[in-house]
């Protein structure tokens, strides 16, 4: 039988060992988000942070003026979500058969969830929906915990298609990956399409082999990389994209079907002990997480639009402008311009561009008339010269009679 190699999209990453690099400035003051093994010490007090770099460069607060998710739901496919004060509190829940439902070995699935929603994420106010797939990214069979699979994520897809029917999701994430295509994964995965929804996916990290754009690695039709569910039809497949203009290669697979990209590094989300933490990493899953809560944002804003004209205006107002590449997609997601721009996608997701058109029997327009600054004040003394002449000539033929009857009037 062959074996389904699977990986986080996000990767397993120590807390104690992190790049420089990849530590933002103000991580000494907040612990780094870590999907290491929740303690079962005394929750670490929350401390305040006000700057989120990645929600900076993709204008979300801008964005949470006018919208912040309200009435909208997201499914989360994860390993559970831990809610709570100060994070996002799951409205629902459903657990897959084998696995554990009373315990929370990784803190991925709150994270992502705190990412989208809740008092740090991009749409606040969304309810999210806990779908726990696994019990860890190393699991230990003989204690019965169920490691990340994509038989796990199928049973995740059916409670989702279940539970749509009396939730009615907008959006359902799953910021994870298997490098392998499960006919069963596809077919769930096209009847969650099939529904009044969005389906986001992360579209994969480098790992440790990957070849790099050094190699000439970019991502060509022959050999991008495979990621699943992101590379199934209909799926939102989103990347992830490092600060400053950084090469996105040595941090993120190249997926030609990847759509769209968000920065992660130095985002602001919850651990599953319940402090606030920050993102140390360009990662997939958490960039996932986040244009899953744009979507909701976008949902909230426009009610009535289907799916398919959320990802477009989505698509169409990202930083690049629409240039696609295997790394960013179509670029990286703009949540207030998203918001505002003045584009109406048709339901089929296609947005019509003002093209300059030159028919063959088009008439040249006329010649526009000459402008006279000064005909108004030339008409004025035109006018009065006139008058004036006209009573002058009137003077001097009346001054006979004038003088005639003067004379009449005086006696000899």
């Amino acid at each position: 039988m062959h074996r389904v190699r699977t990986t986080l999209a996000a990767g397993i990453v120590a807390t104690a060992i992190v790049p420089a690099w990849a530590m933002p400035a103000h991580a000494d003051h907040e612990a780094p988000c870590s999907i290491s093994e929740v303690p079962g010490s005394e929750r670490l007090a929350d401390t305040h942070e006000e700057d989120n770099a990645a929600f900076d460069r993709m204008h979300v607060e801008r964005a949470q003026e006018l919208a912040s998710g309200k009435k909208v739901k997201v499914a989360v496919i994860d390993s559970g979500i831990v809610g709570g004060e100060g994070g996002a509190i799951p409205y629902d829940g459903a657990t897959i058969p084998g696995v554990n439902p009373a315990t929370r070995l990784s803190g991925h699935g709150t994270i992502v969830a705190n990412l989208i929603a809740g008092p740090h994420g991009v749409a606040p106010d969304a309810q999210v929906f806990d779908v726990k797939v696994y019990d860890a990214e190393v699991a230990d069979p003989a204690q019965g915990e169920r490691a990340l699979s994509s038989a796990g994520m199928v049973a995740g897809i059916n409670e989702v298609i279940e539970a749509h029917r009396r939730e009615r999701f907008d959006v359902v994430n799953i910021s994870l990956a298997v490098t392998q295509p499960d006919p069963a994964l596809e077919d769930a995965v096209a009847r969650l399409v099939a529904l009044d929804l969005v389906v986001v996916a992360a579209s994969g990290n480098k790992e440790e082999g990957d070849a790099s754009s050094e190699d000439g690695f970019r991502g060509t039709p022959g050999n991008d990389a495979d990621v699943w569910p992101a590379d199934y039809p209909g799926v939102l497949a989103v990347s992830a994209t490092p600060p400053d203009g950084g090469d996105p290669s040595q941090y993120v697979r190249p997926n030609t079907d990847t759509d769209v990209a968000a920065p992660t590094l130095g985002a602001i989300s919850v651990n599953a002990t319940g402090q606030v933490c920050v993102v140390p990493q360009v990662a997939t899953s958490w960039a996932a997480a986040e244009v899953s809560g744009i979507l909701a944002l976008l949902r909230e804003r426009f009610p009535r639009e289907t799916p398919r004209q959320l990802v477009a205006r989505l698509e169409a107002t990202t930083e690049s402008g629409g240039a696609r590449d295997p790394w960013t997609g179509a670029g990286v997601v703009q949540a207030h311009d998203a918001l505002t721009r003045q584009i109406r996608p048709d339901r089929q997701g296609q947005v019509e561009a003002t093209v300059q058109e030159t028919r063959a029997d088009a008439q040249a327009p006329p010649a526009p008339r000459p402008v006279d600054l000064f005909s108004t004040p030339r008409a004025i003394l035109l006018w009065s010269g006139l008058v004036a002449g006209s009573l002058l000539a009137l003077a001097f033929m009346l001054r006979p009679l004038v003088r005639s009857s003067r004379h009449d009037g005086i006696a000899p």
